[in-house]
């Protein structure tokens, strides 16, 4: 195992503070930073196995605490109130507030570790996006007209990357697949719930092509040979990266979000030309997925990936490509790579945010 790193912690308000994982200065050189966004369940600590191999390719990488995730500040029910509301203006609200956050999280932290400024794409942030996280990548690329304008003019001069690894559909507003279910999401018990869940979604499926663009050459079931990402970590291990508290709550709410907050958002974040032309212009936007990931999650890239050329019949009738976006189907990993495969995972991330 790698030697355990101190969280950090940075205060973007009075009423917020962000913990997380920081694998440091690279003297010399121009470095570009990556920062992630952790999926469902888990913490910034999952993807620790990166960190000691960032300095040797000229990365630094941020691994965050979401809200919710001890010991970031904890959603308080006014926070969620747009959330639990089930209207598609209170969840807009909640999500606008999260990109704020985050991007205010990104700029202070630029200023404060003076950070390389964005050449391209050397220097400056990627922003990183996994699983859930992708939903707050989008979020804040949809709500730039909401930061304070000192916040968004450091912005755009560090951000020139986003990348979304193993986006949902729920998030980008595409709908399952046909005859698709997750019967484990009726278990009533939390903890055998978050259990079903982390064994399905860290397991290996083995598709036919994960590039043909063809739902019958994906693979919905994960193998019975091959043992799932961090089956080797004991209950004490792995509950050190997890919250099935936070899975179960305020992540739950997140997953179940109305369809029709996931497409605007979606719209605003990369099919929306006003938007696009007045506020980082000249943001590229990269989606991944892993070889052996689930079906599901293949399946929603390619459908989106299919609305390039026509966004209007899911995303409404202004819509339009509106932003650089380009797609890397990956061959081999599943959607754990970053623990089973931390070096290949690094260079996975480096070759897609140069696309």
């Amino acid at each position: 195992m790698p030697t355990p790193m101190q969280l950090e912690s940075l205060s973007i308000s009075d009423a917020v503070s962000y913990y997380y994982f920081d694998s440091g200065d690279i003297p010399g050189n121009t470095y570009t930073t990556l920062v992630f966004i952790p999926g469902m369940g888990f913490n910034g600590g999952v993807f620790r196995k990166l960190f000691p191999l960032a300095a040797a390719h000229r990365i630094r990488i941020v691994s965050l605490y979401r809200r919710d995730y001890n010991p970031t500040t904890s959603f308080r029910d006014a926070d969620l109130a747009g959330l639990v509301s089930r209207t598609v203006e209170g969840q807009e609200g909640f999500l606008r507030s999260q990109a704020v956050d985050i991007a205010t999280f990104l700029v202070m932290f630029a200023r404060e570790q003076h950070i390389p400024l964005a050449e391209g794409t050397s220097g400056g942030i990627a922003l990183m996006g996994w699983s859930l996280g992708s939903l707050h990548t989008h979020a804040v690329m949809a709500h730039l007209d909401a930061l304070p304008h000192n916040v968004l003019s450091d912005l755009e001069k560090y951000l020139h990357t986003v990348v979304c690894h193993d986006v949902t559909g729920i998030f980008i507003g595409i709908p399952k697949p046909p005859g698709f279910s997750m019967e484990y999401w009726s278990e009533p018990d939390v903890e055998k719930r978050f259990k079903l869940f982390c064994e399905w979604v860290a397991g290996h499926f083995p598709h036919k092509n994960v590039t043909s663009g063809s739902i019958d050459d994906l693979e919905f079931y994960k193998s019975p040979d091959k043992p799932h990402s961090m089956h080797e970590l004991s209950p004490g291990e792995f509950a050190e990266l997890t919250s099935a508290k936070t899975f179960a709550s305020s992540d739950t709410l997140l997953v179940t979000i109305q369809v029709d907050a996931s497409k605007a958002m979606t719209r605003r974040a990369i099919f929306d030309p006003v938007l696009a032309e007045k506020f980082l212009p000249n943001l590229r936007v990269r989606y991944m997925c892993g070889g052996a990931s689930p079906g599901g999650i293949v399946w929603a890239l390619h459908e989106l990936r299919k609305c390039l050329a026509n966004p209007k019949p899911i995303y409404g009738p202004y819509a339009e490509k509106a932003r650089d976006l380009k797609f890397k189907f990956q061959t081999e990993g599943n959607h754990f790579i970053f623990w089973d495969e931390p070096e290949v995972a690094l260079e996975q991330y480096i070759a897609t945010i140069n696309l």
